[in-house]
């Protein structure tokens, strides 16, 4: 229901922003929906990945190689980024998920990092560090209104998917086997085939945020791989709150806008970013979200305490 008022509203709001807001809010969406794949992860499955960044490459390469090389049309180019994204995450799951805590964590991290080396030096292949440019979708997918419908349309497709899974009898295995993996394998769930689904899914949607990311820059560089590119989707889901559903979708917008807000200002941003996280983990570990969903709790209780009784 929420997620159908956003997305709602959001397309209402489309023909009235210029060329800079389209853009600004697509990014937001491309980011949001990158977020809500970790968080898949994250949340319901209690796993840190560190190497998202690894899938959101993959696709975001998928589509630039295929229209590029190939002259796919950009549509085209966007379901073989979901399964490609899903292919590399499932092979990259499979040998990762047979360990855990910080030992699977820092194992996403250096396969990201490798796939990262690779794109950087195959120039022959990917262009190297000159990236592959000049990307701009044929058609109407080039304009900013249509490309900005199409990127709600598959954040609201997508997202749905993800909230079906939460209430799925998939989802509560998943927040089974995170909050005790050994009494739920006891029990029967076959915790490294469940977690290896959720871990593909989540590559597979973060593949089609990476395609639409390249689209919507119209280049695609190594630093789609690089481990930085992971720390945006965990920063956005801190920010926004993982326990919210939408919370990391709220802290992909929070954290996009505040960064071209303190940018125009001043060149110390990693400083103010620093510092807001440092806030919200101490005095907000709920996020944004959660803050907000805090207030309208004590809102409704403050309404009814005041109802006439009787």
């Amino acid at each position: 229901m929420r997620l159908g008022l956003l997305v709602l509203c959001l397309a209402l709001l489309g023909p009235f922003l210029g060329e800079y807001g389209l853009k600004l809010l697509s990014e937001a969406l491309i980011l949001g929906l990158y977020a809500m794949a970790f968080n898949l992860l994250f949340h319901q499955a209690g796993l840190l990945s560190f190497g998202q960044a690894a899938f959101f490459g993959v696709g975001a390469y998928a589509m630039a190689l295929l229209m590029a090389r190939s002259g796919w049309s950009f549509l085209a180019t966007l379901p073989l980024a979901f399964l490609l994204g899903g292919a590399a995450a499932f092979l990259v799951g499979f040998l990762s998920l047979r360990l855990t805590r910080i030992y699977f964590t820092m194992l996403t991290l250096a396969f990201a990092q490798l796939l990262y080396a690779v794109a950087h030096k195959w120039y022959a292949f990917t262009g190297g560090d000159n990236g592959i440019t000049d990307l701009r979708p044929a058609g109407p997918w080039g304009e900013s209104l249509p490309f900005y419908y199409l990127t709600l349309g598959l954040f609201g497709l997508l997202v749905g998917l993800l909230a079906s899974l939460e209430r799925s009898p998939f989802g509560y295995a998943l927040r089974a086997l995170r909050d005790n993996r050994a009494r739920a394998e006891a029990v029967g769930l076959d915790g490294f085939r469940h977690l290896l689904l959720a871990f593909a899914l989540a590559g597979a949607i973060s593949g089609v945020a990476g395609a639409l990311q390249g689209a919507l820059q119209r280049s695609v560089f190594p630093d789609y791989l690089f481990w930085t590119r992971s720390a945006e989707a965990i920063i956005s889901t801190i920010l926004g709150g993982s326990g919210v559903f939408l919370g990391p979708a709220v802290g992909a917008a929070a954290f996009l806008f505040l960064r071209v807000l303190v940018q125009a200002q001043t060149e110390y941003w990693p400083f103010f970013l620093g510092l807001l996280l440092l806030l919200m983990v101490l005095f907000f570990p709920r996020g944004l979200a959660g803050v907000w969903a805090r207030l309208g709790r004590g809102i409704s209780l403050g309404v009814e305490r005041g109802a006439p009784r009787g």
